[in-house]
């Protein structure tokens, strides 16, 4: 179900996160909190900043993609929705990890959100899409190879502009397949930062006019340095 208030004439910035939600992100960690967790306090932080922004509010959307889970597949967990009503909610870990799945779901996501806003004659800037993971994929080789070539050439299309973010015990040579940026791995369990980082390059992405040069905040307050 779609939450895109059509009538809203304001250019959007749509934005697609892909989340891991496989077993492994049930793991305990030095916070005494699991990865899960602190995915989810990330995500009440997320809505929080962007609540504190009046222009975001109207013009950023956002779809969520989550990557295992209690069903064990990838399901879009919540459609295209305006940042004004968007509602934090929580991921329960479980299961495998088919994050090739993930993406290719994503990415027709995007497409299909291109459309319906173009229809409503309504301008956009270029999609992005985030990958969060702390695992291995574990989708077969023809799913993998599909979504790697898919993303590329999406990527290099202009289509979507794409950042991976590995979790400890990420596989990032894994995740740096299918985008042309190095995937980042994330300092510890700092979910927080990362999506107050999200929302303010979200903010600056949805205040420029498609096409421009973005200046985005710098990844120091929650990327590892020690890969």
């Amino acid at each position: 179900m779609s939450g895109i208030d059509y009538s809203n004439p304001n250019q959007r910035t749509p934005c697609v996160l892909v989340l891991d939600a496989s077993g492994s992100m049930d793991t305990m960690t030095s916070t005494g909190k699991t990865r899960i967790a602190e995915l989810n306090a990330g995500i009440a932080a997320l809505e929080a900043e962007l609540r504190s922004d009046d222009t975001v509010l109207v013009r950023v959307q956002l779809g969520i993609v989550c990557v295992g889970g209690p069903s064990g597949d990838a399901d879009i967990m919540m459609d295209w929705t305006d940042a004004t009503d968007f509602t934090a909610f929580t991921l329960h870990a479980d299961n495998a990890t088919p994050l090739g799945k993930g993406i290719r779901i994503a990415l027709q996501m995007i497409e299909q959100g291109k459309q319906n806003l173009r229809a409503a004659g309504i301008s956009y800037t270029r999609p992005w899409m985030m990958v969060i993971s702390d695992g291995e994929p574990t989708d077969s080789d023809d799913v993998w190879s599909a979504a790697v070539n898919e993303c590329r050439a999406a990527e290099a299309g202009k289509r979507v502009e794409v950042f991976s973010i590995g979790v400890e015990g990420a596989n990032l040579s894994k995740l740096a397949e299918f985008g042309s940026k190095p995937p980042l791995m994330l300092s510890g369990m700092k979910f927080k930062e990362l999506f107050i980082w999200l929302s303010a390059s979200l903010s600056a992405a949805s205040k420029s006019r498609p096409g421009d040069a973005l200046q985005l905040p710098s990844t120091d307050p929650w990327r590892s340095v020690s890969l």
